[in-house]
């Protein structure tokens, strides 16, 4: 049977063509996938100021899920003092190093009161000098820290802020400066910090500037000679009890020492599991449209076979056959290029900000392997479906059902068609109005290829319907135009092979801009009407001192100042009996006359209960972890601190402010620097904006490092970088799915319309000409081009609306009316190109040439 079906695909090469381009396509995108979840497991950066220990101990940075990712905490997860006293006793152990560790900003002084910020390529970290064993650091030039007011800075941030031994630098915790002369310079571990610069200061002094000298970032063990690592590091965990610790060796001390690596390892995990499953859907449906066409093609062959005694057995043999054979060869070449693919997508992931620039993927020959079997598996099985009306007909009906098409769909087709299309609808729209929260958003965008598979299975039923509605505009054109019309209503099969995969192209693309769009509006308004303060005070990359506030209360005319605090939150809730822990953004707040600097829109409750163990939820929070005004909320704090806390209010913009609202105090003392993100200053009762605040606080700015004085309206939404990046990440893995698809449009086109050169030599044969049959094909053209469009865009209504429920409570999705006619006019376009170039091609030879080539 291989030898019969290696010669088929031998003399029928461009049947088999579009298939083998689907198939390669489709395994570089499952290869890619695969090589993110791999690199989200195994993959990393390797450190460096802790190059030098035998073993770093942290706390856990993940929260443990049953049957469930672990997500990450937000913040990083600091460890008692009190164990590096028990890690000392430890056999093996020669040194424990206690670090604390404080990001800061550097200034020169420059005569004024707030100091030349200096512009660093890293951030910039503070540390106690013990810890300078750890890379090691060595002292190149002058002195260790000893006193209070000195330090020592490594020698690349000196050379690139031009310092020396004996300068007088301004190094700041959030807007808190301090001036240190510089007394030693030291050089860095190996090939020097890539990623950070360090200021290293007394042990005493760096403890007090962490404001949280019982608590550690890390603590650093250097063992003994000949001690291994690995064993040291579990005879450490074995010994440390009352704490949830975790110990680094090798490479993976990365992780602990630089928490953006392993939150983006968290990230690729999540993102290539949701994301596979999708993309495997999509190359699935993709192949098997394509696959049902070639065979569909073919049918006239088939149907001589079981004309002469083949059985559906060996049809099916023949069919699988030709499939695994090209299904093999085309998985095996995409899976190189799927690495690439992966490469790229790194790199645009970076260029967003969601993954470092340096880290790194993890090419294991896995992902590849995985791939080549799920796409010749999912090969295999689209064949098999397209085969198997061919080879269940009877004998004596094959010739006869390989000239004419069947006119009517199957009652069980229809069925599965409307049952779908039912539950597509259902998932979309009734789901978030019964369940609402992210699962009904989920549910929403998944729902898009529910209602794709039902359309695609009653797609001949959509084409004729397009065709009787057009038939009076195709009918203008007397010879083409009828030509058209009757070619498109009896090979309304033929045609919707074509229309499924524009029509999924059209769709995805008009859901994925209809939901980001909405979601984006919807958070711009919302913290435009949301901040009702005259001013708004912000900070550097640092953030801004706790003790500010009291600052600018004291500012002549200031009546009411609101700290707000940002960070993220994991809630614990049940979902479809699972326990599932879900991140939400968090702010802090002091409820004291809110209402006069910050409307939330509070639906239920009042913020005026904002106190103690309490919490605020947005509308989403609280519809995705069914709480209500008066229930327990299970939170864990960003830096894994675990809360019960009583939902006191339910508020309505949660898109422009956060999902989660906690006191201020609660949400500050878990954060790693304890500092806030803004203030909202509004002034005295009638003093408005007046000069008085506002010379006030321009005063206190020139004095301040980092501070900077805004209007509302300059402020926008605090969310919207944190969105930015969201739907960047959504739009660039959704795009390698739409460029997919966009591939197989073109390839399904091609092949379609380059099989039909027979058909094409017959027409010239019996007095049709060249421009008459181009025409035909031009107005076949938009028969499928219409029918693809409407289908597209009915089925991406529904997800949007439901994403809409979903995400606003309003069952009106935003539509950019030049974002959906560019997506339209560029799918006619793209369509009616895949149609007009291979029939021009086609036409080029003699006719007599076509009709016996293709027999």
């Amino acid at each position: 049977m291989f030898d019969i079906a290696w010669s088929t695909i031998k003399n029928r090469k461009g049947g088999f063509v579009a298939a083998f381009i689907a198939v390669i396509c489709g395994s570089a995108v499952i290869t890619a996938c695969g090589v993110l979840f791999v690199s989200g497991l195994l993959s990393g950066v390797a450190p460096e100021r802790y190059a030098g220990a035998t073993v770093m101990v942290g706390g856990r940075q993940t929260k443990d899920v049953k049957e469930n990712f672990d997500p990450y905490y937000a913040e990083r997860v600091t460890v008692p003092a009190s164990v590096a006293e028990q890690i000392s006793h430890v056999d093996g152990v020669e040194k424990v190093v206690r670090d604390h560790s404080v990001e800061m900003s550097l200034q020169k002084d420059d005569g004024s009161a707030r100091g030349a910020p200096v512009p660093l390529q890293h951030p910039l970290y503070g540390h106690g000098w013990s810890s300078a064993a750890l890379g090691p650091f060595e002292l190149a030039e002058g002195d260790e820290p000893g006193g209070a007011g000195e330090t020592v800075l490594d020698a690349g941030l000196a050379r690139t802020a031009g310092l020396r031994v004996g300068d007088t630098v301004r190094l700041s915790v959030a807007t808190t400066p301090q001036n240190y002369r510089i007394v030693g310079l030291v050089d860095a571990p190996g090939n020097g910090l890539d990623r950070q610069s360090a200021a290293f200061f007394t042990d005493a002094r760096a403890a007090e500037l962490s404001q949280r000298p019982d608590r550690l970032t890390a603590i650093g063990v250097l063992g003994e000679d000949g001690t291994d690592a690995g064993e040291l590091a579990g005879r450490i965990e074995d010994a440390v009890t009352g704490t949830d610790v975790v110990t680094y060796t090798g490479d993976a001390i990365g992780d602990l020492e630089f928490l953006d690596v392993g939150q983006s390892r968290g990230f690729l995990v999540m993102l290539s599991a949701s994301f596979g499953g999708t993309a495997l859907g999509v190359v699935v449906f993709v192949v098997s449209s394509t696959l049902g066409l070639a065979i569909h093609q073919r049918r006239r062959e088939l149907a001589m076979l079981r004309a002469v005694a083949a059985t559906p057995r060996q049809v099916h043999k023949l069919i699988g056959s030709e499939v695994l054979l090209v299904a093999a060869a085309g998985a095996v070449l995409g899976a190189a290029p799927g690495f690439l693919v992966a490469g790229l997508l790194r790199d645009a992931f970076a260029d967003v900000g969601v993954l470092p620039a340096d880290f790194e993927l993890s090419f294991n020959p896995l992902p590849a392997v995985a791939a080549v079997l799920l796409s010749v598996l999912g090969a295999l099985l689209a064949g098999f479906v397209a085969a198997r009306r061919i080879a269940k007909i009877k004998p004596v009906e094959a010739l006869s059902e390989s000239q004419v098409e069947k006119g009517e769909l199957g009652r069980t087709r229809k069925a599965v068609a409307l049952g779908l299309l039912g539950l597509g609808l259902v998932t979309s729209i009734v789901l978030p109005l019964l369940i609402p929260g992210q699962l009904a958003i989920a549910g929403a965008g998944g729902s898009l290829l529910l209602l794709m598979v039902g359309s695609a299975l009653i797609s001949p039923n959509l084409v004729r319907t397009t065709t009787r509605l057009l038939t009076p505009l195709l009918m203008r054109s007397k010879v083409s135009g009828y030509l058209a019309a009757a070619n498109s209503h009896a090979n309304a099969r033929r045609l919707s092979s074509a229309v499924v995969p524009l029509a999924l192209g059209t769709a995805m693309a008009l859901m994925q801009i209809s939901m980001l769009n909405t979601v984006e509006v919807t958070a711009k308004e919302q913290a435009a009407t949301g901040v009702v303060a005259d001013y708004v005070v912000t900070g550097g990359t640092t953030g801004l001192s706790t003790d500010l506030a009291q600052k600018v209360r004291a500012v002549d005319g200031v009546g009411t100042v609101t700290p707000v605090a940002r960070s993220q939150v994991l809630i614990t809730y049940v979902e479809i009996d699972k326990p599932v822990s879900n991140p939400f953004s968090a702010q802090g707040l002091d409820p004291r006359d809110l209402d006069r600097t910050l409307d939330l829109d509070v639906r239920e409750g009042s913020m005026d209960e904002l106190r103690g163990d309490t919490v605020a939820l947005s509308r989403i929070a609280a519809d995705t972890a069914r709480l209500d005004v008066g229930d327990t909320a299970d939170v864990d704090l960003g830096d894994g601190t675990h809360k019960e806390l009583e939902v006191v209010a339910l508020y309505g913009k949660g898109l422009g402010f956060g999902d989660v609202t906690l006191p201020h105090g609660m949400l500050t003392e878990h954060t790693a620097g304890g500092q806030d993100t803004a203030l909202l200053v509004t002034g005295e009762d009638g003093g408005g904006t007046d000069g008085k605040v506002e010379s006030g606080l321009a005063d206190l700015a020139d004095g301040t490092p980092g501070l900077v004085v805004q209007s509302p309206e300059e402020f926008g939404a605090v969310e919207q970088g944190q969105f930015t990046q969201q739907s960047s990440t959504s739009l660039i893995a959704n795009a390698l799915l739409i460029l997919y698809v966009l591939i197989a449009v073109v390839n399904t086109l091609v092949m379609a319309t380059t099989g039909r050169s027979r058909e094409f030599g017959m027409l010239r044969l019996i007095g049709t000409s060249k421009q008459q049959t181009r025409r035909m094909m031009f107005l076949e053209s938009w028969v499928v081009i219409l029918t693809a469009v409407v289908v597209g865009i009915a089925i991406a209504v529904p997800p949007a609306v439901g994403a809409a429920l979903g995400t606003t409570g309003q069952p009106i999705p935003y539509v950019e009316p030049l974002a959906w006619g560019g997506i339209v006019v560029f799918v006619a376009l793209l369509g009616w190109l895949s149609i007009s170039l291979p029939t021009r091609s086609a036409l080029r030879g003699r006719p007599i040439d076509a009709v016996y080539a293709a027999e």
